[in-house]
C-alpha cells in the first residue's frame, strides 16, 4: 500500500518509543478547505501556496524548537536562503499580547503568568496564519524574552512554503486555531526535565536569577501547565515522548513530510482535503486498546 493510502486511515501517537495507532474516522476543519485553489499563483511576487499545517505543543522547555530543528535539518532546510525554504517554522511566543503598564511592571518582578492562554493574542495568530494558508507572504513579530515585549522594529517575513511548523505551548488551545492544523504533535517530556532546562536557559538567556525562575516555575508555569496545555495532549495526532531524542518519531514524520513535499501541486491539495494526517504507519506493533496513548 502506498504511503497515503497508509497514512489515511488512522491517527498516529508516538509513544513508548513506539507508534500506536488508533482507528478513527476524521475529517480535518479548516478555513473553507476546498475553496482553496489546487494551483500556485503569484502574489507578492512569490509563488503562491497553500501549506502543509503542523501546530507543535507541549510544556515549557519540553523540546518543541528542537524538534522544529531537527525536522528542518533533516529535510535540508536550515540553511536555504528564507525565499528558497520549502520548510518554515513559527513560534507562538511571536503572538504575545502587549503588556498594559501594570503587567509590564509585574512581568519584571517575575510576578505575570505568561503561560496563560490570556497572555496571547490568539487573533492575530489566527489571521496571520490564515493569510499563510492562503498562500500570503506574512510578517511574524519577533518577541523579546528580555524586556517581555514585542518588538516595534523586529519582524521576520515569512515566505510561502510547502510546509509550516507552528510551536507553542498553546497552539491546541485556542478551537479556532487547532481546526487549522492539518497534523498536530506534541512533545511529551518528563516534568523534571522541563524544570532542569528552563531553569539555565532563564538565567543565561533571559537575564533572570534562580529565585525568580523558580518562584514563576512553581506560582505560574507548572500550574498552568497542568490547566491549559496538557489536556490539550489529547487533540494530538502524534505523541512524541523525549522530543528531540526520540528519533524513530522524528524519522517518521520527517518521512510523511518528504513524501508530501514530492507531490506535485494537485495531488498536494487533493492530500490536504482528504486529510492527510489521518494516517497509519506499516509496521506499528500497538494497535487500539493494546496500548493505545494514554490521555
Amino acid at each position: 500500500m502506498s504511503m497515503l493510502g497508509l497514512f489515511q486511515k488512522c491517527r498516529v501517537s508516538a509513544y513508548c518509543g513506539v507508534l500506536s495507532v488508533r482507528k478513527q474516522v476524521r475529517s480535518i476543519h479548516t478555513f473553507k478547505m476546498a475553496e482553496k485553489s489546487a494551483d500556485y499563483s503569484t502574489t507578492n511576487g512569490f509563488e503562491s501556496k497553500t501549506p502543509f499545517l503542523i501546530g507543535v505543543a507541549g510544556g515549557t522547555a519540553s523540546g518543541k524548537s528542537t524538534v522544529c530543528q531537527r525536522i528542518m535539518e533533516k529535510l535540508g532546510q536550515q540553511h536555504k536562503e528564507q525565499t528558497e525554504r520549502r520548510v518554515v517554522c513559527i513560534s507562538q511566543d511571536s503572538f504575545y499580547r502587549t503588556l498594559t503598564p501594570s503587567e509590564r511592571l509585574r512581568a519584571e518582578r517575575g510576578q505575570f503568568n505568561f503561560d496563560h492562554p490570556d497572555a496571547f493574542d490568539d487573533k492575530k495568530l489566527l489571521a496571520i496564519l490564515k493569510d499563510i494558508l492562503a498562500g500570503k507572504k506574512v510578517e511574524v513579530p519577533e518577541y523579546d524574552y528580555i524586556t517581555n515585549s514585542i518588538s516595534p522594529h523586529r519582524s521576520h517575513t515569512i515566505y510561502p512554503a510547502d510546509v509550516v511548523l507552528i510551536e507553542g505551548i498553546l497552539v491546541f488551545y485556542f478551537p479556532e486555531v487547532r481546526e487549522l492544523f492539518h497534523m498536530k504533535l506534541f512533545v511529551d517530556t518528563d516534568s523534571d526535565t522541563r524544570l532542569a532546562r528552563r531553569v539555565p536557559r532563564d538565567i543565561m538567556e533571559r537575564g533572570r536569577d534562580l529565585e525568580q525562575v523558580l518562584n514563576q516555575y512553581m506560582n505560574f508555569v507548572k500550574p498552568a501547565f497542568e490547566e491549559f496545555c496538557l489536556p490539550t495532549k489529547k487533540f494530538a495526532d502524534v505523541i512524541i515522548p523525549r522530543g528531540a531524542d526520540n528519533l524513530v518519531a522524528i524519522d517518521l514524520i520527517v518521512q510523511h513530510i518528504s513524501d508530501y513535499l514530492k507531490r506535485s501541486p494537485a495531488d498536494k491539495s487533493i492530500a490536504l482535503e482528504l486529510g492527510l494526517s489521518s494516517s497509519s504507519v506499516p509496521g506499528s506493533p500497538q494497535r487500539a486498546g493494546k496500548g493505545g496513548r494514554p490521555h
